[in-house]
This record gives structure tokens, C-alpha cells and sequence, in this order.
């Protein structure tokens, strides 16, 4: 048996530090040795909860089952691992210090088989590895990295157009991951509003941040599908402060309830703008409004704009504007924003509200500048989703391999819901927590008097004053 000891000192509270170390799905995070990690089972972690690790083992990886033997929150937890070749106990112990948390890492290391007599040997090369590992998490739980700023490559590639749409697939995910920080973060205290939370993008981020410890309100349509996710995501992640709020996001006046009825929350610290539909063919709601305008920018533009005054009491606060790769091909049309002028195109419809949204969030972002309410935009890349597969069953067939889960695509809104580096920034463009272009092609990049055109048309719409966009 190798037997390994370290002893760090981080400046966190101890609740946040045990919370985030004692989830071994966070190891591939801070573990330099830890090749991919999550939790198999549902459900808070605690005694009985498994993990599933691939652990770096000379040039390839082996599989690893981690079992929590003993949790004691916050100052003890557990851990037992086996493998076919390997088996070891984590113990890991926590202790609060004027300045944060000193955790005490043990393990013990036993290998099976043939390697038995091997061990021995391979003492200097597990205690490297280990040193190495006490030090990531100690990174993990002490750095804050400075935002990301756009960078000369991608912008390249964004503009080389191939390049670009291959960062959209499962491929650029997979690529653009290896360079990311650890997301130690706990977002207990905090309260997260998504609108489209009951299925695809919104539900995967839904429960991404219900993982991470936040009150989440979803927002949906149907009340069955919304309390059935509701129940889904507390049975997954032990969070029960998951609340429904419905709404049909199409409808103004479904809108402006759903915003009264928030602005019954003491706070609201994050709104993420997720909704979104995309048609073959045009249709108007009850109220008059071209659908796919309705839903995807009359409702995020109305909602925000009445929440407002609670997001900005409760700063440091956060609007997230869920786009879409496909504003690209795009630029704005403030004066047919009905899409009544010409034969209708679903995709371009769809293009236009998303190209908007991403220009509301720059008008925002100035609006509120030191206010303490930051606004991004992102996309998720290609993903497969509910939505994609029934509005685009062409692209869905052709991508299907290169498509990224609804939990890769949701990534991002969770990384800037929760990452410290992305409050100090506002009026980005994201994809994979990296800054991107906003325009590519010529003609996309829409003047000042269109940005104002658009606002005005947006307030009309919706019944609010016009401002000039400086006004806040």
C-alpha cells in the first residue's frame, strides 16, 4: 500500500470548499490525472453516491468507480475507488482558519494484480501525481481568472466560415474544453430565472445550476411538463429550491403576468432569456404579432425590461440572452420586423430575432454599465435538442454525429450564470466561454440608426416609452 498526505490552505468558506471537493464529478475540473469524472447516481451526495472516473495510467486511461464511504459535511468525507489494476481510499478532512479552509488529503493506494509487485516502484511516480492534484484543487478553489479576451485565431477562423461552423459541432466543444478553468463555484443564496426551462438548452442549464446550489424558477408553458421537470431536476441534483412560473412567452400579456408575478422575488440575481421558437410557416399570435418575433425578442425585450428594477436591488446580477449561430448569415430588418414583406423563410425569421437579441444586448450592456447588472449573449453550438429535430429534420438526419448534447450546448449560460471572470465583462458574444465576432459577413453589422430603429420599434410593440438608446 502507498499511503499519500498533502495539506493545503484555500480562502473559501468551508461549506462552498466541501460542497465542490467532496463531488469527485468535479475532479477532471482540478485533477491533472482525472481524463473525464461525473456522478452516476441522483440524488444530494452523500453515503452510497457513485462516481464514474477515467484515470490517466501510462499512455491511455483505465476506468475507476469512486463510492462515498463515510460524509460528514462539512468536515469529513470519504471516498473508496476501484479499478480493475487499482484500488484506493480518499479521505479528505476540512478545517475553517481565519483566512477560509485548510483541507487534508489522504490516500491510500493498493495496486491489484500483476502490478502488485510493481508498487513499490511506482511509489515516486503516485506521489507526483498526487502532489500534482492537491495543488489543482487548490487552484480551483483560490484563482480567479481574468475574462477571456477574443482572440486572434478564432476571430480567423470565425471569418474563414469552415473553421467557424466546425467550433459548432461536438468537435469544437470537445477542443475548446481543455483550456477551460475549474467552475468552483457555489450559487447557494442565489436565485436564477430561465425562461424555455423544460426542455433542451434551458433544462439542461436548468439543472446544471440547481447542481451548482442555485434557487431556480423555471418558466414553461405547460404545467405538467413544468412540474414534471421540476421533480426531475430536484430527484437529480438534490436541490429542492426548484419553483415553476408559467407563462406562454408568446403572448405580451402572459408576459407581463410572468413579470409581476417575479417581481414578487426579493431577488432575482440571474435571468437567462432561453426561449425561442423556430417555424416553416408564418403564423400570428392572438395578439397580432408574428410568432417567431413574439417569442424569441418581444418576450425577452418586455420581460427584461420589467425585471429591471429587482435585477439592478439585487446586483451583482446577471441577463443572459441565449442567440444562435445562425444570426450570422443575418443582419437586422427593424423596418419588417412582422415579416410581412416577401415570402416568409422560418430559418431567416429565426435568424433575425436572434441577430436582435444579441444587438439588445449590447444596448443593455451600456444602459447598464456600473449599475452592477452585466448582459452576455451566447450561442450553444449545434446541438441536439427537441427543438432542432422538429423544426429542422433536414440538418438534425445530416449533423446527427456532430451534434453536441443539450448539456454541451447549455454549458456556457452556466459557466456565465456562475463564473466570477464573466462579472466583469458585459456586451459579449459567447460560444464555449471564449468571446466571439458578432459579424462575419458584409452588411450584418447594423448602423446606430438601425440599432435605434429597433429599439423604438421593440418599446412601440410592446407599449413602453421609446428612449434614446444612451437613456437608462
Amino acid at each position: 500500500m502507498i499511503r499519500l498526505q498533502e495539506t493545503i490552505e484555500v480562502p473559501r468558506p468551508i461549506d462552498e470548499v466541501f460542497a465542490y471537493a467532496s463531488n469527485f464529478g468535479n475532479t477532471a475540473q482540478w485533477d491533472p490525472g482525472v481524463v473525464a469524472s461525473r456522478k452516476t447516481g441522483r440524488g444530494p451526495v452523500g453515503v452510497g453516491t457513485e462516481f464514474a472516473l477515467r484515470v490517466r495510467f501510462g499512455p491511455g486511461s483505465i476506468p475507476m468507480t469512486y463510492v462515498v464511504r463515510e460524509y460528514a459535511p462539512p468536515q469529513r468525507v470519504v471516498l473508496e475507488g476501484k479499478g480493475d489494476s487499482i484500488h484506493a481510499l480518499d479521505d479528505i478532512a476540512f478545517a475553517s482558519t481565519p483566512g477560509g479552509t485548510r483541507i487534508t488529503y489522504t490516500a491510500e493506494i493498493s495496486m491489484l494484480g500483476a502490478l502488485r509487485c510493481a508498487e513499490r516502484w511506482l511509489k515516486g511516480a503516485l506521489d507526483r501525481v498526487g502532489k500534482s492534484a492537491v495543488r489543482g484543487l487548490q487552484a480551483a478553489l483560490t484563482e480567479v481568472p481574468p475574462p477571456p479576451g477574443r482572440s486572434r485565431l478564432t476571430d480567423l477562423q470565425d471569418r474563414l466560415i469552415v473553421p467557424g461552423l466546425v467550433g459548432f459541432t461536438n468537435l469544437g466543444y470537445r477542443w475548446h474544453q481543455r483550456r477551460w478553468k475549474p467552475l468552483a463555484v457555489s450559487l447557494r443564496g442565489r436565485t436564477v430565472v430561465i425562461t424555455g426551462a423544460t426542455s433542451g438548452l434551458g433544462r439542461a442549464a436548468a439543472s446544471q445550476l440547481a447542481d451548482l446550489g442555485a434557487r431556480v424558477i423555471l418558466v414553461g408553458r405547460d404545467p405538467d411538463k413544468a412540474e414534471a421537470t421540476r421533480r426531475e431536476i430536484v430527484a437529480t441534483t438534490g436541490n429542492d429550491e426548484v419553483a415553476v412560473a408559467l407563462a406562454d412567452l408568446s403572448l405580451l400579456a402572459d408576459v407581463r403576468k410572468l413579470a409581476k408575478r417575479l417581481l414578487e422575488e426579493p431577488c432575482i440575481h440571474v435571468l437567462v432569456n432561453n426561449a425561442g421558437v423556430l417555424l416553416n410557416r408564418r403564423t400570428t399570435t392572438a395578439e397580432g404579432n408574428e410568432t417567431t418575433l413574439a417569442t424569441n425578442l418581444l418576450a425577452p425585450y418586455l420581460l427584461t425590461q420589467m425585471l429591471l428594477p429587482r435585477l439592478r436591488e439585487s446586483a451583482p446580477s446577471r441577463i443572459i440572452n441565449v442567440s444562435s449561430g445562425g444570426m450570422y448569415a443575418t443582419g437586422l430588418a427593424p423596418e419588417d420586423l412582422q415579416y410581412e414583406k416577401g415570402a416568409y423563410d422560418g430559418s431567416r425569421a429565426y435568424a433575425r430575432t436572434k441577430r436582435a437579441l444579441v444587438v439588445l444586448t449590447e444596448i443593455w450592456a451600456e444602459q447598464l454599465k456600473d449599475s452592477g447588472v452585466v448582459v452576455h449573449a451566447m450561442h450553444p453550438g449545434w446541438a441536439d435538442t427537441p427543438g432542432v429535430a422538429g423544426s429542422l429534420p433536414g440538418f438534425h438526419t445530416i449533423t446527427r454525429r456532430l451534434l453536441r448534447t443539450a448539456e454541451e450546448g447549455a454549458d456556457t449560460v452556466t459557466w456565465l450564470a456562475a463564473a466570477p471572470e464573466a462579472a466583469r465583462a458585459s456586451g459579449v458574444f459567447w460560444l464555449d466561454r471564449e468571446p466571439h465576432t458578432t459579424h462575419v459577413f458584409p452588411g450584418t453589422d447594423p448602423s446606430p440608426q438601425g440599432r435605434q430603429q429597433l429599439w423604438d420599434a421593440l418599446a412601440r410593440l410592446t407599449g413602453r416609452k421609446a428612449t434614446g438608446l444612451g437613456k437608462r
